[in-house]
């Protein structure tokens, strides 16, 4: 069988995966989603340029095992067994073309993919702002789940209705549990904090202990009582309402163009956070 057949059924065998990223997997389409992971970080290290780097296939592959270690350590073993069968039967050069053939097949399955999602990615809720639906295809898309929770933490800077559910924060608690305590360490201080602060969902004690947690850890790092912590973070909200207040105001993050960084400065003059505000 060869190289270009091979790939050709790893990437046909994850297509309906990549078209429901959200969907439950078995131990056999996750796996084939790392290889798919293991052949675009492979891709790169070559020097091949492709439209779609290795971190969105792994934002996949934790989405549908629940960023559970044991499975991807698991579907590391496979892969590399795979692999090196392949490298036994064939040598090392057929190997990376077949590496290099897998990588090309989820990129442009991915590509593909994320061209039918952009089309519902301008949808507007009642508030006038992008509804929980695009932002989700936005993130699964993209992988960047930080630049959402910034659009959110500006639309809600004191976060959410108590009484009222909320598809955006019930999407922000699923993101949080999705990118785990490592992929909030990538997340804003001004989303971190806002979040930790505010009432942003109804119901998600894993997301509560997360983001708990990484708020903890940051003031740690920049040696900040708990009534310091709340008070930057009072300021920064009173701050984003200010701006959300204006004619012109933009989201936070980078979902747009044409993007304005600013900054916040605290009562000692230190710069303690950096952001962007978009135009359309």
């Amino acid at each position: 069988m060869t190289p270009s057949r091979i790939a050709a059924i790893v990437t046909g065998a994850i297509c309906l995966l990549v078209a429901s990223p959200a969907a439950l997997a078995n131990a056999d389409d996750s796996e084939l989603i790392y290889e798919c992971a293991l052949a675009l970080d492979f891709a790169a290290r070559k020097g091949v340029r492709l439209p779609i780097s290795s971190d969105r296939a792994f934002t996949h592959f934790a989405e549908v095992t629940g960023g559970d270690a044991a499975q991807r350590r698991q579907a590391q073993q496979l892969v590399d067994a795979s692999w090196r069968d392949y490298k036994k039967k064939n040598g090392g050069s057929e190997l990376d073309k077949y590496v290099l053939l897998v990588a090309e097949d989820c990129a442009d399955l991915y590509v593909e993919k994320s061209g039918q999602a952009v089309q519902q990615e301008g949808d507007l809720n009642a508030m006038g702002t992008l509804s929980a639906a695009a932002l989700r295809s936005y993130a699964d898309r993209t992988g960047d789940h930080g630049a959402v929770a910034d659009y959110l933490v500006f639309h809600y800077p004191y976060g959410k209705d108590l009484f009222k559910a909320n598809a955006d924060g019930d999407l922000l608690g699923k993101l949080i549990v999705e990118v785990g305590a490592a992929g909030l360490r990538k997340w804003s201080d001004e989303a971190v904090y806002a979040i930790a602060n505010k009432f942003y969902w109804q119901y998600n004690p894993p997301a509560t202990r997360l983001i708990f947690a990484e708020y903890q850890r940051r003031m740690r790092m920049q040696r900040q009582t708990e009534a310091e912590a709340q008070r930057w973070a009072q300021r920064a909200a009173d701050d984003r309402a200010a701006q959300a207040r204006q004619a012109t105001a933009q989201p936070v993050g980078s979902i747009g163009r044409g993007c304005e960084n600013r900054k916040l400065i605290d009562q000692r003059g230190v710069v303690t956070a950096t952001y962007s505000v978009c135009r359309r």
